[in-house]
Protein backbone atom coordinates (compact mmCIF):
# COMPACT_ATOMS: atom_id res chain seq x y z
CA UNK A 1 0.00 0.00 0.00
CA UNK A 2 1.45 3.39 -0.97
CA UNK A 3 1.45 6.41 1.32
CA UNK A 4 -1.37 8.30 -0.40
CA UNK A 5 -3.68 5.28 -0.33
CA UNK A 6 -2.97 4.73 3.36
CA UNK A 7 -3.57 8.38 4.24
CA UNK A 8 -6.84 8.38 2.31
CA UNK A 9 -8.14 5.22 3.98
CA UNK A 10 -6.98 6.20 7.47
CA UNK A 11 -8.35 9.72 7.04
CA UNK A 12 -11.76 8.48 5.91
CA UNK A 13 -11.94 6.02 8.79
CA UNK A 14 -10.96 8.75 11.27
CA UNK A 15 -13.65 10.98 9.77
CA UNK A 16 -16.40 8.39 10.15
CA UNK A 17 -15.45 7.46 13.71
CA UNK A 18 -15.05 11.07 14.83
CA UNK A 19 -18.36 12.10 13.31
CA UNK A 20 -20.00 9.09 14.95
CA UNK A 21 -18.59 10.10 18.34
CA UNK A 22 -19.59 13.73 17.82
CA UNK A 23 -23.18 12.94 16.89
CA UNK A 24 -23.84 10.08 19.33
CA UNK A 25 -21.58 10.29 22.37
CA UNK A 26 -20.38 13.85 22.77
CA UNK A 27 -23.00 14.73 25.39
CA UNK A 28 -22.59 11.50 27.30
CA UNK A 29 -21.55 11.95 30.92
CA UNK A 30 -19.42 8.78 30.89
CA UNK A 31 -16.34 10.92 30.31
CA UNK A 32 -13.73 8.32 31.24
CA UNK A 33 -15.21 5.83 28.77
CA UNK A 34 -15.30 8.54 26.11
CA UNK A 35 -11.63 9.27 26.77
CA UNK A 36 -10.69 5.68 25.93
CA UNK A 37 -13.04 5.61 22.94
CA UNK A 38 -11.25 8.63 21.48
CA UNK A 39 -7.98 6.74 21.88
CA UNK A 40 -9.57 3.69 20.28
CA UNK A 41 -10.76 5.75 17.31
CA UNK A 42 -7.20 6.81 16.54
CA UNK A 43 -5.89 3.28 16.94
CA UNK A 44 -8.50 1.87 14.57
CA UNK A 45 -8.01 4.63 12.01
CA UNK A 46 -4.22 4.30 11.88
CA UNK A 47 -3.78 0.53 12.20
CA UNK A 48 -6.69 -1.09 10.39
CA UNK A 49 -5.70 0.11 6.90
CA UNK A 50 -2.42 -1.79 7.43
CA UNK A 51 -4.05 -5.05 8.55
CA UNK A 52 -5.43 -7.51 6.04
CA UNK A 53 -8.47 -9.46 7.17
CA UNK A 54 -10.01 -12.56 5.61
CA UNK A 55 -12.71 -11.68 3.13
CA UNK A 56 -16.08 -12.83 4.43
CA UNK A 57 -18.10 -11.06 1.77
CA UNK A 58 -20.30 -13.11 -0.59
CA UNK A 59 -18.51 -14.37 -3.69
CA UNK A 60 -20.29 -11.99 -6.14
CA UNK A 61 -19.19 -9.04 -4.01
CA UNK A 62 -15.60 -10.32 -3.75
CA UNK A 63 -15.50 -10.89 -7.52
CA UNK A 64 -16.74 -7.36 -8.21
CA UNK A 65 -14.18 -5.80 -5.84
CA UNK A 66 -11.29 -7.81 -7.25
CA UNK A 67 -12.30 -7.01 -10.83
CA UNK A 68 -12.32 -3.35 -9.83
CA UNK A 69 -8.86 -3.61 -8.26
CA UNK A 70 -7.32 -5.42 -11.17
CA UNK A 71 -9.15 -3.21 -13.65
CA UNK A 72 -6.87 -0.28 -12.81
CA UNK A 73 -4.12 -2.02 -14.77
CA UNK A 74 -6.00 -4.33 -17.12
CA UNK A 75 -6.71 -3.42 -20.72
CA UNK A 76 -9.69 -5.74 -21.26
CA UNK A 77 -12.43 -7.13 -19.03
CA UNK A 78 -12.63 -10.72 -17.83
CA UNK A 79 -13.38 -13.32 -20.50
CA UNK A 80 -14.39 -16.69 -19.17
CA UNK A 81 -16.60 -18.62 -21.53
CA UNK A 82 -17.05 -21.91 -23.29
CA UNK A 83 -16.55 -20.77 -26.87
CA UNK A 84 -14.24 -22.75 -29.11
CA UNK A 85 -12.06 -19.86 -30.26
CA UNK A 86 -10.02 -17.72 -27.89
CA UNK A 87 -9.86 -13.97 -28.49
CA UNK A 88 -6.05 -13.85 -28.77
CA UNK A 89 -4.38 -14.18 -32.12
CA UNK A 90 -1.59 -16.79 -32.36
CA UNK A 91 1.75 -15.26 -31.61
CA UNK A 92 5.10 -16.71 -30.74
CA UNK A 93 5.61 -17.14 -27.01
CA UNK A 94 8.98 -17.06 -25.38
CA UNK A 95 11.26 -15.31 -22.93
CA UNK A 96 10.35 -11.71 -22.23
CA UNK A 97 12.65 -8.87 -23.09
CA UNK A 98 13.10 -6.23 -20.37
CA UNK A 99 10.78 -3.23 -20.60
CA UNK A 100 11.83 0.27 -19.61
CA UNK A 101 9.57 1.53 -16.83
CA UNK A 102 7.78 4.82 -17.07
CA UNK A 103 8.64 7.71 -14.82
CA UNK A 104 6.32 8.09 -11.82
CA UNK A 105 3.14 10.07 -12.38
CA UNK A 106 3.84 13.71 -11.61
CA UNK A 107 0.81 14.53 -9.49
CA UNK A 108 1.40 11.68 -7.02
CA UNK A 109 4.96 12.79 -6.39
CA UNK A 110 3.79 16.37 -5.95
CA UNK A 111 1.08 15.26 -3.51
CA UNK A 112 3.60 13.34 -1.39
CA UNK A 113 5.95 16.32 -1.28
CA UNK A 114 3.07 18.65 -0.35
CA UNK A 115 1.99 16.31 2.43
CA UNK A 116 5.55 16.09 3.74
CA UNK A 117 5.87 19.87 3.67
CA UNK A 118 2.70 20.24 5.73
CA UNK A 119 3.93 17.70 8.28
CA UNK A 120 7.30 19.45 8.56
CA UNK A 121 5.66 22.84 9.14
CA UNK A 122 3.41 21.53 11.91
CA UNK A 123 6.20 19.51 13.54
CA UNK A 124 8.36 22.64 13.52
CA UNK A 125 5.53 24.64 15.06
CA UNK A 126 5.06 21.99 17.74
CA UNK A 127 8.77 21.96 18.59
CA UNK A 128 8.76 25.76 18.88
CA UNK A 129 5.83 25.51 21.31
CA UNK A 130 7.61 22.92 23.43
CA UNK A 131 10.81 24.99 23.41
CA UNK A 132 9.03 28.16 24.48
CA UNK A 133 7.22 26.24 27.23
CA UNK A 134 10.50 24.80 28.50
CA UNK A 135 12.07 28.26 28.51
CA UNK A 136 9.09 29.71 30.39
CA UNK A 137 9.39 27.03 33.07
CA UNK A 138 13.16 27.42 33.23
CA UNK A 139 13.11 31.15 33.93
CA UNK A 140 10.18 31.08 36.38
CA UNK A 141 10.02 30.43 40.11
CA UNK A 142 9.26 26.77 40.84
CA UNK A 143 8.22 24.85 43.92
CA UNK A 144 7.31 21.19 44.58
CA UNK A 145 3.76 20.91 45.92
CA UNK A 146 3.43 17.27 46.89
CA UNK A 147 2.83 15.71 43.46
CA UNK A 148 3.18 18.66 41.06
CA UNK A 149 5.67 21.37 40.22
CA UNK A 150 4.05 24.78 40.72
CA UNK A 151 5.48 27.37 38.34
CA UNK A 152 4.77 31.00 39.26
CA UNK A 153 5.08 33.26 36.23
CA UNK A 154 3.91 36.81 35.67
CA UNK A 155 4.06 36.15 31.91
CA UNK A 156 0.89 34.05 31.81
CA UNK A 157 -2.63 35.40 32.12
CA UNK A 158 -4.40 32.05 32.31
CA UNK A 159 -3.25 28.93 34.20
CA UNK A 160 -2.42 25.67 32.43
CA UNK A 161 -0.67 22.35 33.07
CA UNK A 162 1.67 20.08 31.13
CA UNK A 163 2.35 16.66 32.64
CA UNK A 164 3.36 17.45 36.27
CA UNK A 165 4.00 21.16 35.65
CA UNK A 166 1.28 23.69 36.63
CA UNK A 167 1.87 27.25 35.42
CA UNK A 168 -0.11 30.24 36.76
CA UNK A 169 0.21 33.88 37.76
CA UNK A 170 -0.64 34.00 41.49
CA UNK A 171 -1.01 37.77 41.42
CA UNK A 172 -4.26 37.44 39.45
CA UNK A 173 -6.11 35.26 41.98
CA UNK A 174 -6.96 35.23 45.67
CA UNK A 175 -6.23 32.20 47.83
CA UNK A 176 -9.60 30.48 47.25
CA UNK A 177 -9.34 30.89 43.51
CA UNK A 178 -5.79 29.56 43.55
CA UNK A 179 -6.92 26.49 45.50
CA UNK A 180 -9.64 25.76 42.94
CA UNK A 181 -7.23 26.22 40.07
CA UNK A 182 -4.64 23.91 41.65
CA UNK A 183 -7.30 21.28 42.32
CA UNK A 184 -8.39 21.45 38.68
CA UNK A 185 -4.89 21.28 37.23
CA UNK A 186 -3.74 18.63 39.74
CA UNK A 187 -6.43 16.28 38.38
CA UNK A 188 -5.13 16.91 34.86
CA UNK A 189 -1.65 15.99 36.05
CA UNK A 190 -2.69 12.93 38.06
CA UNK A 191 -4.68 11.44 35.19
CA UNK A 192 -1.94 12.22 32.66
CA UNK A 193 -4.19 14.18 30.35
CA UNK A 194 -1.15 15.63 28.61
CA UNK A 195 -0.79 12.25 26.87
CA UNK A 196 -4.22 12.75 25.34
CA UNK A 197 -3.28 16.21 24.18
CA UNK A 198 -0.06 14.92 22.63
CA UNK A 199 -2.01 12.19 20.85
CA UNK A 200 -4.47 14.76 19.50
CA UNK A 201 -1.55 16.89 18.36
CA UNK A 202 0.00 13.90 16.56
CA UNK A 203 -3.31 13.22 14.81
CA UNK A 204 -3.50 16.85 13.73
CA UNK A 205 0.04 16.70 12.34
CA UNK A 206 -0.32 13.38 10.51
CA UNK A 207 -3.73 14.21 9.03
CA UNK A 208 -3.37 17.97 8.72
CA UNK A 209 -5.15 17.87 5.34
CA UNK A 210 -8.30 16.51 7.01
CA UNK A 211 -10.41 19.14 8.83
CA UNK A 212 -11.78 16.41 11.09
CA UNK A 213 -8.31 15.91 12.59
CA UNK A 214 -8.39 19.49 13.87
CA UNK A 215 -11.92 18.91 15.13
CA UNK A 216 -10.78 15.73 16.86
CA UNK A 217 -8.27 17.76 18.89
CA UNK A 218 -11.05 20.05 20.16
CA UNK A 219 -13.23 17.04 21.08
CA UNK A 220 -10.38 15.59 23.15
CA UNK A 221 -9.88 18.90 24.97
CA UNK A 222 -13.60 19.22 25.57
CA UNK A 223 -14.02 15.73 27.03
CA UNK A 224 -11.02 16.14 29.34
CA UNK A 225 -12.44 19.37 30.73
CA UNK A 226 -15.82 17.72 31.31
CA UNK A 227 -14.07 14.91 33.15
CA UNK A 228 -12.05 17.26 35.38
CA UNK A 229 -15.06 19.47 36.10
CA UNK A 230 -16.93 16.43 37.38
CA UNK A 231 -13.96 15.38 39.54
CA UNK A 232 -13.63 18.88 41.01
CA UNK A 233 -17.32 19.06 41.95
CA UNK A 234 -17.14 15.58 43.47
CA UNK A 235 -14.54 17.01 45.91
CA UNK A 236 -17.26 19.20 47.43
CA UNK A 237 -16.43 22.44 45.63
CA UNK A 238 -19.37 24.82 45.39
CA UNK A 239 -20.73 24.63 41.84
CA UNK A 240 -21.60 28.32 41.49
CA UNK A 241 -18.26 29.49 42.88
CA UNK A 242 -16.40 27.11 40.56
CA UNK A 243 -18.35 28.31 37.54
CA UNK A 244 -17.55 31.89 38.54
CA UNK A 245 -13.85 31.07 38.55
CA UNK A 246 -14.23 29.51 35.10
CA UNK A 247 -15.91 32.66 33.84
CA UNK A 248 -13.18 34.86 35.29
CA UNK A 249 -10.48 32.73 33.71
CA UNK A 250 -12.25 32.86 30.34
CA UNK A 251 -11.95 36.64 30.31
CA UNK A 252 -8.16 36.42 30.15
CA UNK A 253 -6.55 36.47 26.72
CA UNK A 254 -4.62 33.20 27.13
CA UNK A 255 -1.83 34.28 24.79
CA UNK A 256 0.57 31.67 26.10
CA UNK A 257 -1.83 28.73 26.05
CA UNK A 258 -0.29 25.90 24.04
CA UNK A 259 -2.38 23.30 22.17
CA UNK A 260 -0.56 20.52 24.04
CA UNK A 261 -1.33 22.00 27.47
CA UNK A 262 -4.41 21.45 29.61
CA UNK A 263 -5.76 24.89 30.35
CA UNK A 264 -8.10 26.13 33.05
CA UNK A 265 -9.37 28.54 30.44
CA UNK A 266 -11.09 26.75 27.58
CA UNK A 267 -13.34 28.17 24.90
CA UNK A 268 -16.17 25.66 25.56
CA UNK A 269 -17.25 27.46 28.75
CA UNK A 270 -20.95 27.47 27.89
CA UNK A 271 -20.97 23.74 27.16
CA UNK A 272 -18.99 22.98 30.33
CA UNK A 273 -21.45 24.87 32.50
CA UNK A 274 -24.38 23.18 30.76
CA UNK A 275 -22.86 19.73 31.39
CA UNK A 276 -22.25 20.57 35.08
CA UNK A 277 -25.88 21.59 35.46
CA UNK A 278 -27.25 18.56 33.65
CA UNK A 279 -29.23 16.46 36.15
CA UNK A 280 -28.43 13.02 34.70
CA UNK A 281 -26.87 11.16 31.78
CA UNK A 282 -28.02 12.45 28.39
CA UNK A 283 -26.81 9.30 26.64
CA UNK A 284 -27.77 5.72 27.40
CA UNK A 285 -25.97 2.44 26.84
CA UNK A 286 -27.89 1.99 23.60
CA UNK A 287 -26.03 4.96 22.15
CA UNK A 288 -22.72 3.22 22.87
CA UNK A 289 -24.04 0.05 21.27
CA UNK A 290 -25.03 2.04 18.19
CA UNK A 291 -21.60 3.69 18.07
CA UNK A 292 -19.99 0.26 18.37
CA UNK A 293 -22.00 -0.97 15.37
CA UNK A 294 -20.98 2.12 13.38
CA UNK A 295 -17.33 1.53 14.30
CA UNK A 296 -17.56 -2.16 13.35
CA UNK A 297 -19.18 -1.38 10.00
CA UNK A 298 -16.57 1.30 9.30
CA UNK A 299 -13.71 -1.04 10.15
CA UNK A 300 -15.06 -3.75 7.87
CA UNK A 301 -15.57 -1.22 5.07
CA UNK A 302 -12.14 0.41 5.24
CA UNK A 303 -9.97 -2.55 6.21
CA UNK A 304 -8.28 -4.07 3.14
CA UNK A 305 -9.52 -7.55 2.41
CA UNK A 306 -6.86 -10.19 2.05
CA UNK A 307 -6.65 -11.49 -1.50
CA UNK A 308 -6.31 -15.21 -0.98
CA UNK A 309 -6.26 -18.15 -3.35
CA UNK A 310 -4.39 -21.39 -2.86
CA UNK A 311 -3.43 -21.22 -6.55
CA UNK A 312 -1.21 -18.13 -6.25
CA UNK A 313 1.80 -17.32 -4.05
CA UNK A 314 3.44 -13.88 -3.79
CA UNK A 315 6.75 -13.53 -1.97
CA UNK A 316 9.95 -11.49 -2.07
CA UNK A 317 11.02 -13.17 -5.32
CA UNK A 318 7.83 -12.55 -7.27
CA UNK A 319 4.43 -14.05 -8.01
CA UNK A 320 3.72 -17.68 -8.84
CA UNK A 321 0.36 -18.64 -10.31
CA UNK A 322 -0.91 -22.16 -10.94
CA UNK A 323 -3.85 -22.83 -13.24
CA UNK A 324 -5.32 -26.31 -13.20
CA UNK A 325 -8.44 -27.73 -14.77
CA UNK A 326 -10.48 -26.94 -11.64
CA UNK A 327 -9.15 -23.45 -10.92
CA UNK A 328 -12.24 -21.29 -10.36
CA UNK A 329 -13.03 -17.84 -11.77
CA UNK A 330 -12.64 -16.47 -8.23
CA UNK A 331 -9.10 -17.90 -8.05
CA UNK A 332 -8.26 -16.45 -11.46
CA UNK A 333 -9.55 -13.03 -10.45
CA UNK A 334 -7.52 -13.14 -7.22
CA UNK A 335 -4.46 -14.06 -9.28
CA UNK A 336 -5.22 -11.20 -11.63
CA UNK A 337 -5.46 -8.71 -8.75
CA UNK A 338 -2.19 -9.90 -7.18
CA UNK A 339 -0.37 -9.59 -10.49
CA UNK A 340 -1.88 -6.11 -10.85
CA UNK A 341 -0.27 -5.22 -7.52
CA UNK A 342 3.08 -5.90 -9.19
CA UNK A 343 2.23 -3.60 -12.08
CA UNK A 344 1.25 -6.46 -14.42
CA UNK A 345 -2.09 -6.60 -16.21
CA UNK A 346 -3.09 -10.23 -16.58
CA UNK A 347 -5.86 -10.98 -19.08
CA UNK A 348 -7.14 -14.43 -19.98
CA UNK A 349 -9.73 -16.37 -21.94
CA UNK A 350 -10.71 -19.89 -20.94
CA UNK A 351 -12.65 -22.64 -22.67
CA UNK A 352 -14.78 -24.34 -20.06
CA UNK A 353 -16.23 -27.83 -20.42
CA UNK A 354 -19.68 -29.02 -19.37
CA UNK A 355 -18.39 -30.04 -15.93
CA UNK A 356 -17.10 -26.52 -15.29
CA UNK A 357 -13.42 -27.41 -15.70
CA UNK A 358 -10.94 -25.57 -17.91
CA UNK A 359 -10.02 -27.39 -21.14
CA UNK A 360 -7.81 -24.64 -22.58
CA UNK A 361 -6.72 -21.23 -21.40
CA UNK A 362 -5.07 -18.40 -23.32
CA UNK A 363 -3.53 -15.46 -21.53
CA UNK A 364 -1.35 -12.45 -21.95
CA UNK A 365 0.53 -10.15 -19.59
CA UNK A 366 0.85 -6.41 -20.22
CA UNK A 367 3.16 -3.98 -18.43
CA UNK A 368 3.15 -0.27 -19.18
CA UNK A 369 0.84 -0.89 -22.17
CA UNK A 370 3.37 -3.28 -23.70
CA UNK A 371 2.81 -7.00 -24.14
CA UNK A 372 5.46 -8.93 -22.19
CA UNK A 373 4.13 -12.51 -22.30
CA UNK A 374 1.38 -14.56 -23.88
CA UNK A 375 0.38 -18.13 -24.51
CA UNK A 376 -2.32 -19.66 -26.71
CA UNK A 377 -4.70 -22.49 -25.86
CA UNK A 378 -2.54 -23.99 -23.14
CA UNK A 379 -3.98 -27.09 -21.51
CA UNK A 380 -3.78 -27.05 -17.70
CA UNK A 381 -1.96 -27.57 -15.45
CA UNK A 382 -0.35 -24.32 -16.43
CA UNK A 383 2.13 -22.04 -14.65
CA UNK A 384 2.72 -18.31 -14.95
CA UNK A 385 5.50 -16.66 -12.96
CA UNK A 386 6.71 -13.11 -12.52
CA UNK A 387 10.09 -13.23 -10.83
CA UNK A 388 13.23 -11.11 -10.47
CA UNK A 389 16.81 -12.13 -9.94
CA UNK A 390 17.49 -9.25 -7.50
CA UNK A 391 15.57 -6.38 -5.95
CA UNK A 392 16.72 -3.91 -8.61
CA UNK A 393 16.01 -6.15 -11.59
CA UNK A 394 12.88 -5.96 -13.72
CA UNK A 395 10.23 -8.63 -13.29
CA UNK A 396 10.74 -11.52 -15.71
CA UNK A 397 7.55 -13.16 -16.95
CA UNK A 398 7.50 -16.86 -17.77
CA UNK A 399 4.72 -19.20 -18.80
CA UNK A 400 4.95 -22.95 -19.05
CA UNK A 401 4.51 -26.25 -17.24
CA UNK A 402 7.70 -26.58 -15.19
CA UNK A 403 6.60 -27.72 -11.76
CA UNK A 404 10.12 -27.07 -10.45
CA UNK A 405 9.34 -23.33 -10.61
CA UNK A 406 6.61 -23.64 -8.00
CA UNK A 407 6.80 -22.99 -4.26
CA UNK A 408 6.07 -26.00 -2.07
CA UNK A 409 2.39 -25.20 -1.46
CA UNK A 410 1.63 -24.86 -5.19
CA UNK A 411 3.73 -27.91 -6.03
CA UNK A 412 1.53 -29.98 -3.72
CA UNK A 413 -1.55 -28.80 -5.63
CA UNK A 414 0.19 -29.57 -8.94
CA UNK A 415 0.78 -33.12 -7.79
CA UNK A 416 -2.88 -33.60 -6.88
CA UNK A 417 -4.36 -31.87 -9.94
CA UNK A 418 -1.95 -32.80 -12.70
CA UNK A 419 -2.85 -34.57 -15.92
CA UNK A 420 -3.44 -38.31 -15.52
CA UNK A 421 -1.38 -40.87 -17.45
CA UNK A 422 -3.43 -43.75 -18.88
CA UNK A 423 -1.31 -46.69 -20.08
CA UNK A 424 -3.17 -49.39 -21.98
CA UNK A 425 -6.38 -48.40 -20.21
CA UNK A 426 -4.83 -48.35 -16.71
CA UNK A 427 -4.36 -45.16 -14.67
CA UNK A 428 -0.74 -44.79 -13.57
CA UNK A 429 0.09 -42.97 -10.35
CA UNK A 430 3.42 -41.38 -11.17
CA UNK A 431 5.42 -39.06 -8.99
CA UNK A 432 6.91 -35.95 -10.48
CA UNK A 433 10.03 -36.85 -12.47
CA UNK A 434 9.42 -40.59 -12.34
CA UNK A 435 10.66 -42.33 -15.51
CA UNK A 436 8.18 -44.26 -17.62
CA UNK A 437 8.91 -46.71 -20.42
CA UNK A 438 6.30 -48.25 -22.68
CA UNK A 439 7.94 -51.23 -24.37
CA UNK A 440 9.81 -49.92 -27.38
CA UNK A 441 9.64 -46.69 -29.29
CA UNK A 442 7.92 -48.25 -32.29
CA UNK A 443 4.23 -48.91 -32.13
CA UNK A 444 3.63 -46.55 -29.20
CA UNK A 445 0.96 -43.87 -29.59
CA UNK A 446 0.15 -41.03 -27.17
CA UNK A 447 -3.03 -38.99 -27.17
CA UNK A 448 -3.52 -35.85 -25.08
CA UNK A 449 -7.08 -35.33 -23.88
CA UNK A 450 -8.61 -32.19 -22.45
CA UNK A 451 -10.24 -32.44 -19.01
CA UNK A 452 -13.66 -32.53 -20.67
CA UNK A 453 -12.69 -35.32 -23.06
CA UNK A 454 -10.85 -37.30 -20.39
CA UNK A 455 -13.80 -37.06 -18.00
CA UNK A 456 -16.14 -38.49 -20.61
CA UNK A 457 -13.85 -41.48 -21.20
CA UNK A 458 -12.40 -42.16 -17.77
CA UNK A 459 -14.76 -40.47 -15.33
CA UNK A 460 -13.36 -38.77 -12.24
CA UNK A 461 -9.83 -40.01 -13.00
CA UNK A 462 -9.73 -37.73 -16.05
CA UNK A 463 -11.05 -34.54 -14.44
CA UNK A 464 -7.62 -32.87 -14.82
CA UNK A 465 -7.00 -34.09 -18.37
CA UNK A 466 -5.17 -37.21 -19.51
CA UNK A 467 -2.32 -38.54 -21.62
CA UNK A 468 -3.40 -41.86 -23.13
CA UNK A 469 -0.55 -44.24 -24.14
CA UNK A 470 -1.12 -47.49 -25.96
CA UNK A 471 1.43 -49.97 -27.32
Amino acid sequence: MNLLTYLLQAGLLLTVLTLGYRLVLRRSMWFTLNRYLLWLNVGLATLLPLIELPDFRPEPVRRFVQQTLSGWSAEKPLKLRGSASPSFQPEESGPVTPVTRRAPIGWTTAAVWLYGLGVCVLVGQFLVQLTSLARLIGRSERSWEGDIWLVNSAEVSSPFSFFHWVVLNPALYDSDETDHILLHERIHCQQRHSLDMLLAEAVRILFWFNPVAWWYQRLVQENLEYLVDREVLSEGVDKKAYQYYLLKASLSDGRLIRPVANSFNQSQLKERIRMMNQPGPATTGRAYLFFGLVALASCLAFTPKKLFSRYVVANNHGVYGLITAVTTPQDLETMKAIFAGKGLALDYNAEVNAAGGIDYISLRVVRDNQLVARTEKAMPPFIITAIRSDVNADLRIQTGSQATLLPRSLYAIWEREKTAVIYNGQVLHLKYGQAFRAGGLEGVSAEILTPGEATKRFGLAGQYGAIVIND
